[in-house]
């Protein structure tokens, strides 16, 4: 997809947000775990959060911050957006890039950001005497100690062209922009089986993998990795060996991508490559 978007609108669309107005930022809930000297981010993979806590919490943070200009819409469980009348001038950290790791290297910067971590702070005081966090702590669950501000993007237009019919995904960003641009979008199946009578070109977007790698647990990656190949890269394959399918084209998510076609296949002549040789 070739558009000029950000990614906190693409996630708005999916999740039913309308963001037509302001300032918008990805303010998701996470907590902070003290750990020596930092504070280690755990996110919603941690927190089993139900989606009335979510509300309770933003409406608890709205009471307090009308006057600031901000607004928390807690449109799904794990997927919060802050709203404010005005630029904060930060830059912030993707989510997925400081899971895990000390919070104090990725915060915000930017001529906004001592203001910002004002405002964190009693955000912070906030939730941790809210009737939602007491509860939780009573119960041995982590509490929603505090907010993870990125993807932060005015209103922009969103003029997309693909060069498929279809996305499939539950990926929010790939959700979003297939929802916003002429591709149908299909929600994520269990295996390569469900959509091998699908004859349009299309687009899969496989995330099953990232939480293992962000929590640097290398048992669930493997397990991840195993089912990814037995749900859907073997069944491809074979679909591919049958004629059913014409190529196969992966993208790794870092700027490369790999493609497969039925000639491909029988060059018996060409050793399979080590898995290290991918991974420089």
């Amino acid at each position: 997809i070739q558009a000029n978007f950000s990614i906190v609108h693409a996630s708005a669309q999916y999740d039913q947000c309308d963001c037509a107005e302001a300032y918008w930022y990805r303010a998701d809930p996470v907590h902070f775990k003290a750990d020596m000297d930092h504070a280690l981010l755990g996110d919603c993979q941690q927190l089993n959060i139900e989606h009335d806590e979510a509300l309770s919490l933003a409406e608890h943070f709205n009471a307090h911050f009308s006057e600031d200009g901000l607004k928390l819409v807690a449109a799904h469980a794990d997927r919060w957006y802050l709203q404010s009348q005005r630029e904060l001038d930060i830059s912030t950290t993707a989510l997925g890039d400081a899971i895990g790791r000390n919070v104090s290297h990725f915060l915000p910067t930017g001529e906004g950001a001592l203001n910002w971590r004002r405002l964190l702070n009693e955000a912070q005081m906030l939730f941790h005497s809210h009737p939602v966090n007491e509860q939780r702590e009573t119960t041995g669950q982590l509490s929603i100690n505090s907010l993870w501000l990125w993807a932060e993007g005015a209103l922009v237009s969103l003029d997309a062209s693909v060069d498929f019919k279809w996305v499939m995904s539950n990926e929010t960003v790939a959700s979003g922009l297939a929802i916003t641009s002429d591709c149908e979008y299909l929600a994520m199946a269990e295996s390569a089986s469900e959509v091998s009578g699908i004859e349009e070109d299309g687009l899969i977007v496989i995330d099953t993998v990232m939480g293992a790698v962000n929590y640097g647990d290398v048992s669930a990656w493997h397990d991840a990795v195993m089912e990814v190949c037995d749900q859907w890269l073997q069944p491809f394959n074979q679909l591919l060996k049958n004629g059913k399918i014409k190529q196969i084209k992966l993208y790794t998510g870092d700027g490369r991508s790999f493609v497969i076609t039925a000639k491909k296949l029988f060059k018996f002549w060409r050793r399979p490559a080590q898995l290290n040789t991918f991974m420089n």
